[in-house]
């Protein structure tokens, strides 16, 4: 190991040691070592123990464990702190101008763990207005993760879209017949690469501004361009096709390489089959390769074609079959707006009702709702209601499920509600054994309604803790507990891949925008494009239910 790695290691021990507060003098022994470390002339790993010792400001226990990096490549002291810290607090540490100590209050008196987290607390000013930080500070935690999310080289689908909108403006600048296509067609949950073709006849290649296009010349051919857009890390591809061809390069582009390589009855796959033949339009390819149209959404090489066989795409959940949405918050806990203004948004929306879910109270960094909040909070739903006119508000809460699998409150308290959102938020670095009982204990308790975001993923951010998909889902169906799709694009969990599986067990899925603000309600169009990657037909999707139909189901809890 080189002196550099041997000091990251320190390095990040010393941070943890400082986050935990567990030893803040051998903390800075640790940090005001890794100067040396890193100026070393002579390679750490090739001195003795002795000769290591001897280096000032060392001492025993810093040689000692110099010395078990060398030989085993980590430290135990390093692997104890990194089990009992949260994933995303690593994320934090990259943030310019974060030091432990204002990680330390972040995490301590916010709650805030992980990237995203931070990035909506920055944005609804919380930052600026706790102690030790102010509004210059926010802004410099903005501008950063604004840059560590273009350099990631991976985008969520919100800002793929969103980025792919605007090379697409600037592409047809130059050439106005561009079309979008691949993976932002295809409505994936993650984007690593934006596709576009353009239709140009005759011969000659793709020129664009080179203040904004920075073209790979070793990637590119006459017919392709590859490189990068502005600052952006994630790569670009514009391939050049004639009028004749389009169809056919737009259909492969539009369809990951495992759905192509599917096989008919008689052999052959969709890409020969799609390469070798002319067709006028992509209903006609299908029915030629023996099937009805599958949408792009689903062209994912898994089991579109036997879903196929037994839906047409007509069932598949839309916008427009949407009746109302149940996970959503308000001035009562974190959210931006009240409950009036969130209900009356939806109402004009052309939503039949509104579910609020606010936080319960043991999510104090998120103003989770104390028993006397629900009682006031209730009576300002009743009041609303007697007001509206074929709209209702749905009595909610997102409880917390604890460590031990237990929900937020009392018998009584829960028995107030008309659903319950049960929902993982902290202590998020159980193994899979133990975060599979935890969930489990949850949907088996009978006020639990949904299972929201079961993975508690933040996509790009955070990856979701292991737990047993299949038994929690069968638990589910057992217990009559529907699985939310979270449609906030940060989470997008439960994943689309387990959709089929949900469907196969008879368990409902909620699309639900987790809005904390009126705008994050239209999230719902995120969550509907990867419903319909796995195949979410309306009749098995709760919010397409209308409000008799939403209360039968929790009636029956």
């Amino acid at each position: 190991m080189t002196n550099s790695d041997i000091a990251d290691i320190i390095k990040l021990t010393g941070k943890l040691l400082d986050l935990h507060d567990r030893d803040e003098m051998r903390s800075k022994v640790y940090i005001s070592s890794v100067f040396t470390l890193e100026r070393l002339e002579t390679p750490i790993a090739e001195m003795s123990t002795k000769e290591v010792a001897q280096i000032r400001g060392f001492g025993k226990v810093l040689s000692a464990n110099i010395e078990e990096i060398v030989h085993t490549g980590t430290l135990k002291e390093l692997n104890d702190l990194i089990e009992i810290t949260p994933e995303g607090i690593f994320d934090i540490f990259k943030v310019k101008g974060l030091g432990v100590k204002k990680i330390k209050t972040l995490w301590s008196e916010l709650g805030i763990d992980n990237i995203n987290d931070l990035k909506i607390a920055c944005e609804n000013n919380k930052i600026a207005n706790t102690k030790g930080f102010g509004k210059k500070t926010q802004d410099s935690i903005l501008e950063s993760l604004a840059f560590m999310q273009e350099q990631m080289g991976k985008l969520r689908m919100d800002k793929g879209a969103m980025l792919s909108s605007v090379i697409l403006a600037k592409i047809k600048e130059v050439y106005e017949n561009a079309h979008e296509v691949g993976q932002v067609i295809r409505k994936n949950d993650t984007l690593d690469m934006l596709q576009f073709l353009v239709i140009k006849d005759g011969f000659g290649g793709l020129k664009f501004n080179e203040e904004l296009f920075h073209q790979e010349l070793k990637l590119s051919s006459p017919s392709v361009w590859r490189g990068f857009f502005g600052e952006f890390a994630i790569p670009i591809e514009i391939e050049k096709t004639s009028s004749k061809d389009f169809l056919i390069k737009k259909f492969v582009k539009n369809a990951d390489e495992n759905h192509l390589k599917y096989q008919n009855a008689d052999g052959i796959t969709l890409l020969n089959h799609v390469t070798k033949n002319t067709f006028s339009d992509e209903t006609e390819i299908y029915k030629a390769f023996g099937f009805n149209y599958i949408v792009p959404e689903m062209r994912e090489g898994r089991n579109e074609f036997e879903w196929i066989k037994q839906h047409n795409n007509d069932e598949l959940v839309t916008w427009e079959k949407l009746k109302g949405t149940v996970h959503n918050h308000s001035t009562y806990s974190d959210g931006s707006n009240t409950l009036k203004e969130m209900a009356d948004y939806c109402k004009g929306l052309g939503l039949a009702y509104f579910g609020i879910a606010d936080h319960s109270q043991t999510a104090s960094y998120a103003s989770g709702l104390w028993p006397e909040a629900v009682v006031k909070q209730h009576q300002e739903i009743d009041a609303l209601n007697a007001a509206y006119q074929d709209f209702a508000i749905l009595k909610g809460i997102e409880s917390d499920i604890l460590p031990n699998g237990d929900l937020d409150y009392e018998k009584d308290v829960l028995a107030s509600f008309d659903y319950v959102v049960a929902s993982v938020h902290a202590v998020l670095n159980m193994d899979k054994e133990k975060a599979t009982r935890r969930l489990l204990k949850a949907v088996e308790n009978p006020y639990t309604s949904i299972l929201g975001h079961p993975s508690a993923r933040l996509l790009l951010s955070r990856k979701g803790y292991p737990f047993d998909y299949k038994m929690i889902i069968d638990a589910c169906a057992a217990n009559k507990v529907v699985m939310e799709l979270n449609a906030s694009p940060y989470r997008l969990d439960i994943d689309w891949r387990w959709i089929d599986y949900c469907l196969s067990k008879g368990v409902m899925i909620s699309i639900n925008p987790d809005a904390h603000e009126v705008k994050g309600i239209h999230d719902m169009h995120y969550g509907v494009a990867v419903a319909r990657k796995g195949g979410l037909t309306a009749d098995m999707t709760l919010n397409c239910l209308d409000k008799e139909g939403i209360m039968k189901v929790f009636s029956k809890k």
